[in-house]
């Protein structure tokens, strides 16, 4: 089972070109993720009331663990640092979203033509009053939720600005504005869910995380909303969609995305102020898999690894590999990928990877997604290294060719 620190543990050995974490760096960034979300200190959650839980027994299922160690380091990876008041000041108040989050310099899964290829919309969320929480204390007297009720009077109005589908990803680019001064005093925009219980379905917490529901069937997002600052009145944000798993029609796809529990948060601080309703996005997509180029791979199995395909789309770059059996030295594969201009090796920054055990061919296939290749890029040089070596250690090296 995957816990918190497993988790942080996991993302500092994740290939990056900034130093290594030291120890003692690791301890203050897992303290302050924990800090942030309150994950160490689950009965301060919410507005700071104590939360009872019903049994101390109980425990949150195994994906509702990783689910919220996953958000809460999503929050911290994509928070505060990084606005571009520059690059706000140049764009119109409903944007190209994609644009702005393709310029932070630690974005996730950038594609320099996401914004040429992405479709403008202008679909505003229906609000409605956020329900009351439930009383999960057993011996508590019930609290009714005030669910349905729409409000006409809500200051903040949460657009969907942007949407991008190909046949790996959805990204939404959303904006959240306010014309009175309800948003002025915050630094960005995130989510304080309530607390998971043992009871909570997988789509309920989904929907609670900004998950989305595609023809009813929930696809989780790799990031946690965190909408960002460009001015007094107006913040953006864009959510990621991985449709790996996804198992329904990919044409005009009914789309339902729900936002709640929103909270304005201010850098150096660790107040979280609510903000009132819940924000409901209805809107027609269909996969758009036109642009997608399959590579050719030259290289075969080498240590008994095989890169077995390539898919680079305007939003992002996908590869699968294939493990046969242990790597030389009990070695822990690592992919790393370069786009071939010239005389020129740009690395592609990874965002994120999954991997499967393969019944009929007994191995282990790992799916990994990069950020996109520069368009124009015919050549890929791919190389899987050992990500725990002191030195680094080349297990296999591909080329592989793009139309």
């Amino acid at each position: 089972m995957l816990d918190n620190r497993d988790l942080m543990n996991a993302l500092e050995t994740l290939e990056t070109s900034d130093p290594a974490l030291t120890d003692t760096e690791m301890q203050h960034l897992t303290r302050a993720v924990l800090t942030r979300t309150a994950c160490g200190n689950p009965a301060a959650r919410r507005t700071g009331h104590a939360v009872k839980s019903r049994r101390s027994s109980r425990r949150l299922p195994a994906w509702g663990q990783v689910l919220t160690a996953g958000a809460a380091c999503a929050v911290l990876l994509v928070g505060l640092n990084g606005i571009n008041p520059a690059l706000a000041e140049g764009l119109p108040l409903l944007g190209d979203v994609f644009a702005y989050f393709n310029d932070l310099p630690k974005g996730y899964l950038q594609g320099n033509d996401l914004g040429e290829y992405a479709q403008p919309t202008q679909i505003e969320a229906e609000v409605r009053q956020a329900p009351a929480p439930e009383a999960r204390d057993e011996t508590a007297p019930k609290v009714q939720a005030a669910a349905g009720n729409i409000l006409t009077e809500n200051p903040c109005t949460l657009t969907l600005s942007q949407v991008y589908c190909d046949e790996l990803y959805l990204r939404v680019g959303l904006v959240l504005t306010a014309e009175d001064d309800t948003l002025a005093g915050f630094d960005a925009v995130t989510i304080d869910p309530p607390l998971l219980y043992e009871d909570t379905t997988e789509a309920e917490a989904n929907t609670l995380y900004g998950g989305v529901t595609l023809n009813g069937e929930s696809v989780g997002g790799d990031l946690v909303p965190c909408f960002r600052k460009q001015d007094d009145h107006t913040f953006f944000c864009e959510m990621q969609y991985n449709l790996q798993n996804y198992t329904g029609d990919t044409r005009d796809m009914q789309a339902s995305l729900t936002f709640s529990h929103l909270v304005g948060i201010t850098e150096g601080s660790e107040d979280k102020i609510p903000l009132e309703g819940t924000y409901n996005l209805n809107f027609t997509v269909s996969e758009d898999a036109s642009l997608t180029r399959v590579g050719q791979i030259d290289g075969g199995e080498q240590n008994g690894v095989r890169l077995v395909s390539v898919k680079v789309t305007p939003g992002e770059t996908q590869m699968e590999y294939a493990v046969f059996g242990p790597l030389p030295g009990d070695a822990t594969p690592a992919l790393r990928a370069f786009a071939v201009q010239g005389e020129n090796l740009t690395k592609l920054q990874p965002a994120a990877g999954s991997e499967r055990w393969d019944e009929v061919q007994s191995c282990t296939v790992h799916t990994d997604y990069f950020d996109a290749v520069p368009e124009g890029v015919t050549e890929l040089r791919v190389q899987m290294l050992d990500k725990n070596a002191e030195e680094e250690v080349l297990l296999a090296e591909w080329t592989v060719t793009l139309p």
